[in-house]
């Protein structure tokens, strides 16, 4: 099985982000620790969206501010 490129990640979590998300204006974006993570501020909570590198399937995991 192949690795999915950055392009092919990048939409992925875009996709999934569009579908699960309100954008806010107050949202906080984190620095990108890897190529297919994302992790944003909404609120008291932090989201990760996380795709998998080869069958590109996006889990997100929720953690409350300062726990």
């Amino acid at each position: 099985m192949k690795m999915l490129t950055k392009e092919e990640l990048t939409r992925r979590l875009c996709a999934f982000y569009r579908a699960n998300f309100d954008q806010r204006k107050t949202e906080v974006w984190y620095e990108q620790p890897a190529a297919n993570v994302w992790v944003f501020g909404q609120g008291d909570k932090i989201f990760t969206l996380k795709c998998h590198l080869l069958n590109g399937e996006v889990t997100q995991r929720v953690e409350k501010k300062g726990v």
